[in-house]
């Protein structure tokens, strides 16, 4: 008996609402009665999904596609499902398998693309997507996960290239312009004044989405409710500078709503959802996002993503609360303009030209526009490495996508200004051994030789992650796109930063930390002095060892972590904003 139409989409409303209990009881009548409607099928694949019952999606999508045997997207559906439970194996072969099937189309070859990518098989993804468009396949899908593919192996430039490429095709293509925007970040040399052009050209593309005359509202004293919306609301570097928010600002007199796009929690999540309201953005969709907001009262909604994978944005498109934030998460303006502010600092974006870059208001959060919550279960930070008398040993723990060969070359200098010194690159995309072999090629070619050069992928644990540090005298930072979480991580495991300054947010964010923690004697203004300042630390290993056995306690006294002050501060410029001030 075949399921109506009109039944299936009272469904879907209910869907639409967030009402899932219910239209998880309609489903099961239906299926009772038609067992083998596929249309049904679907409709349990996304309230279990919905529901965070990954297993019991997955089992309605095997049925679905049992039932659908030449649907491509039924087919697909368990491949995200299967990453979801973290059975990365197992979407792995169905994807292949995919792929297999119909090596002359795009559809398969993106599924398999898509799933290496999100195993951090980066090598493998670029070599099959570049296999595939060698047979004169084309699609801006395809083109745009291998330039995701290349950016995280460390080749920014190459991946501006593929970018451009698709535009060339599709002018204004919004995927295309959103990656673009972030992928110059990663690039030396580039004119802040194309960031912007790229930035607000993605901006005036999504404008189609923006419903006509959803401007900004004013709040008033009395609704101070805050929503802060992000996929990384778990281990993750950007949840390290929520929890002081949650954590404090209620005493600044905000009421903090958590609102997780993501697919999965740990204890992180667990420990942030007790400091404040929790909901999880399922289904993940401006729908069920303003309702979340009209519920909680939400009077400013302050994205955390920008740019980033999973980005949030298009959700803020149309507006869905009066007053809409960025911050924390991306370096760069939106480009949007339904997000009205963006929260930075007088060093990050100086006032004058930084404002003229941003298609938000700019609000300055100083001294530091961020603050660190230092992880519990740290080790301790143990002796000077060089102290054992093997030579000083330099490192970066940032990712491979901040890598550019001009920074392999700067290192290698440094090595050459620093006799008997040694580099270490830890990085999650090292797990991946074409990766791992592209960069050790990229370091010899740069001066960087093997025997001078360590390479550490993932560890399994956070505790495990920063014993790396035990290993390291002095780390350097990325440039022109600077490290946060791992400057913040190195200062508390007792080790030096060195910085270079740039002219834009994203090369002078190393430059607000250390200065938040009183270390301004730690930043280059050129590579020169970058190369003299690693030489003349190196150079003293007694200061080094003092630096060590001293630095954690300054850093935990520091504005960095004074998750109070801060609280108070970041609620101040929100609510003043928020009241309409200037």
């Amino acid at each position: 008996m075949a399921v109506s139409p009109t039944k299936l989409e009272e469904i879907a409303r209910l869907l639409e609402q967030g009402r899932l209990a219910q239209a998880e009881a309609e489903l099961s009548k239906l299926a009772r009665i038609s067992p083998g409607d596929a249309n049904v099928a679907g409709l349990q694949v996304m309230v279990f999904a919905r529901s965070g019952r990954t297993e019991q999606a997955l089992f309605a999508a095997e049925r679905r596609a049992a039932l659908l045997p030449g649907d491509f997207a039924a087919q697909a559906a368990p491949v995200d499902l299967l990453l979801g439970a973290g059975r990365k194996a197992e979407a792995l072969d169905r994807a292949r398998r995919l792929f297999e099937r119909d090596k002359s189309g795009s559809r398969g070859a993106l599924v398999y693309a898509s799933v290496l990518l999100h195993s951090g098989r980066l090598g493998e993804a670029n070599r099959l997507i570049q296999e595939v468009e060698s047979r004169g396949v084309r699609s801006s899908d395809l083109s745009g996960t291998r330039a995701s593919a290349l950016l995280g192996m460390g080749h920014a430039a190459e991946a501006v290239g593929v970018l451009e490429q698709i535009l060339a095709r599709e002018p204004g293509h919004p995927s295309a312009l959103g990656l673009l925007a972030m992928t110059l970040n990663y690039v030396p040399g580039v004119d802040p004044a194309r960031q912007f052009e790229i930035h607000r050209a993605y901006g005036d593309a999504m404008k189609r989405f923006s419903a006509p005359g959803a401007g900004r509202g004013t709040i008033s004293a009395g609704e101070m409710t805050v929503g802060l919306l992000s996929s990384d609301l778990h281990e993750h570097s950007v949840a390290r500078f929520v929890e002081p928010i949650a954590r404090y600002a209620a005493q600044a007199g905000v009421r903090i709503v958590l609102i997780s796009m993501g697919t999965y929690s740990d204890a992180t999540s667990k420990r942030l959802a007790q400091l404040a309201k929790w909901h999880d953005l399922r289904p993940v969709g401006a729908a069920r996002l303003a309702q979340i907001v009209r519920e909680e009262k939400i009077g400013v909604l302050v994205e955390l993503g920008g740019h980033t994978t999973n980005s949030p944005l298009p959700l803020l498109i149309p507006r869905v609360a009066p007053v809409q934030g960025t911050a924390i998460g991306y370096p760069n303006t939106t480009g949007l303009g339904t997000v009205d502010f963006r929260l930075v600092d007088s060093i990050t974006d100086p006032p004058g030209a930084s404002d003229g870059r941003a298609t938000e208001r700019l609000l300055r959060l100083d001294p530091c526009f961020l603050c660190f919550q230092p992880p519990e279960d740290a080790p301790d930070p143990g002796a000077l490495p060089a102290a054992s008398g093997g030579g000083v040993t330099f490192g970066s723990f940032n990712a491979l996508s901040k890598v550019s060969d001009e920074l392999l070359a700067d290192w290698a200098e440094l090595l050459r200004r620093v006799p008997g010194s040694r580099f270490v690159i830890k990085a999650p995309a090292l797990e991946d051994e074409p990766t791992r072999r592209d960069l050790l090629s990229r370091a010899e070619r740069a001066g960087l030789p093997g025997d001078r050069l360590e390479l550490i992928g993932r560890k399994a644990t956070m505790r495990e992650h920063l014993a790396c540090y035990q290993a390291i005298d002095i780390a350097v930072d990325t440039y022109p796109y600077h490290g946060t979480t791992t400057t913040c991580e190195a200062l508390w495991m007792g080790v030096p930063v060195l910085t270079r300054e740039g002219d834009r947010h994203a090369s002078r964010v190393g430059v607000s930390l250390l200065r938040a923690v009183g270390a301004p004697e730690w930043i280059a203004r050129d590579r020169e002095e970058l190369f003299a300042l690693g030489a003349s630390l190196a150079g003293d290993l007694v200061a080094l060892a003092k630096i060590r056995a001293e630095l954690r306690e300054r850093v935990r006294r520091s504005v960095l972590c004074d998750g109070l002050a801060y609280a108070h501060r970041w609620a101040g410029a929100i609510r003043g904003f928020a009241a309409g001030a200037p």
